[in-house]
């Protein structure tokens, strides 16, 4: 039909151009009118012989995105990390060493119009304590379950703070800052639950947004090799947990935006061996992001973020914060510098603390491949200062799509 539709305006041109030819010539002689038969008849003919050829188009009622295109098979992706340190410092058992810290291998798609599943799996090497594939995240999203609200269920990096639900190679730095670390999580602090993400667009340059989460099933936080060095438990929440995030950004003109955001999180994490009491763990933030865009690649991001946590019997009742300052500048699509302070206080002793300068470099050679280096100046407790050279570099195969800095 497509075709036909092509066809007609030439059609119309035509008998235009024969009449025109026939009062031209006075042609209302049986003659004119005949050979204007013919012509109609011939075009008519044409027009029959080309619907025939036309092949029916197949439609469909779904309009959502499928992995694999016709197929409907799942995009899946594998991305792979690996770090490298030089350290100073005698103590730590991981200086002068490089290896593979992860392999993360994603499996998204479409499973019905407008929901959508995403799972990450990862593998470590046999000499951490998670060795083995072990589930990231797995979780189902229905996306418009009501107007503004998303529903989401499965396992999950909860929306605590700017840059929890990062995986690790979507960082802008090689090291994790120090007080995400100590207060929340060593990597990503995750639960499995229920989430309802509610955006509303309150004008065309404003859009807020609240998340309010259900969980179970928290980080364990980590251990360190490190002797004589504090380390913090992270968050901790290793039972029935909740969170909420308030997140609020603002186009500013055409090549600024400016986000502000705040988060909270609490409930019970472990039982006490000789009391038997349960650790109440919460945790408070606030993070400010400001992006501006220039010509071609550039873009400088500053970000702040402040950090506290407040825990029952470990920390005594005691409140230990933290914050780190971050600057990248981009001045091209494959390369960028950092700047990154960060300082943060231990649940454990709230008298003592640690912090670092860090001087970040960036090259990204594609979409799927970049290397890093990253020079860190700090100070931790029993060591008055230390100095580590970061290499880190990640690369892979596949779409894999999923929250990205």
């Amino acid at each position: 039909m497509r075709i036909v539709r092509h066809i007609l305006p030439y059609l119309l041109f035509t008998l235009l151009a024969l009449s025109v030819g026939v009062y031209a010539n006075d042609a209302y002689s049986p003659s004119g009118i005949e050979e204007l038969r013919q012509k109609i008849t011939e075009l008519e003919q044409k027009l029959e012989e080309l619907e025939a050829q036309q092949a029916p188009v197949e439609e469909t009622d779904s309009t959502s995105e499928v992995g694999g295109r016709y197929q409907q098979l799942p995009d899946i992706s594998l991305v792979l990390q690996a770090k490298g340190k030089l350290s100073d410092d005698q103590a730590d058992p991981d200086r002068q060493k490089i290896r593979l810290t992860e392999a993360e291998l994603a499996i998204q798609g479409y499973v019905y119009p407008n929901v959508r599943l995403d799972a990450f799996i990862a593998g470590e090497p046999s000499e951490h304590d998670h060795s083995g594939f072990h589930v990231h995240e797995a979780y189902v999203s229905y996306i418009g379950f009501r107007k503004y609200l998303n529903l989401i269920v499965g396992q999950k990096f909860v929306p605590f703070g700017r840059a929890n639900q990062l995986h690790s190679h979507s960082w802008l730095y090689a090291r994790q800052p120090l007080v995400l670390s100590n207060l929340v999580a060593p990597e990503s602090l995750a639960g499995q639950g229920i989430l309802f993400d509610y955006s509303l667009p309150i004008r065309e340059d404003l859009l807020l947004r609240l998340d309010f989460g259900l969980w179970a099933n928290g980080s364990q936080g980590e251990e360190s090799d490190l002797p004589d060095i504090m380390v913090g438990p992270g968050a901790k929440l290793t039972d029935r947990f909740r969170t909420a995030r308030l997140w609020l950004g603002k186009s500013i003109g055409e090549a600024a935006e400016l986000e502000i955001g705040c988060s909270w999180a609490g409930g019970r994490s472990e039982q006490d061996e000789n009391t038997g009491e349960t650790d109440y763990v919460h945790l408070g933030g606030i993070d400010l992001s400001y992006r501006l865009f220039g010509t071609g690649a550039r873009r400088l991001l500053l970000r702040g973020e402040y950090v506290w946590r407040k825990g029952t019997l470990e920390s005594g009742g005691a409140r230990a914060g933290g914050y780190y300052l971050f600057a990248d500048y981009r001045w091209n699509k494959y390369a960028s510098a950092g700047l990154l302070y960060d300082w943060s206080e231990f649940p454990q002793d709230t008298s003592k603390h640690e912090s670092a300068l860090s001087a970040i470099l960036t090259y990204q050679f594609s979409e799927q491949y970049y290397i890093r280096l990253q020079l860190v100046h700090g100070s931790r407790p029993n060591v008055d200062s230390y100095n580590e050279l970061w290499l880190h570099w990640a690369w892979g195969i596949g779409p894999h799509t999923h929250n990205l800095e």
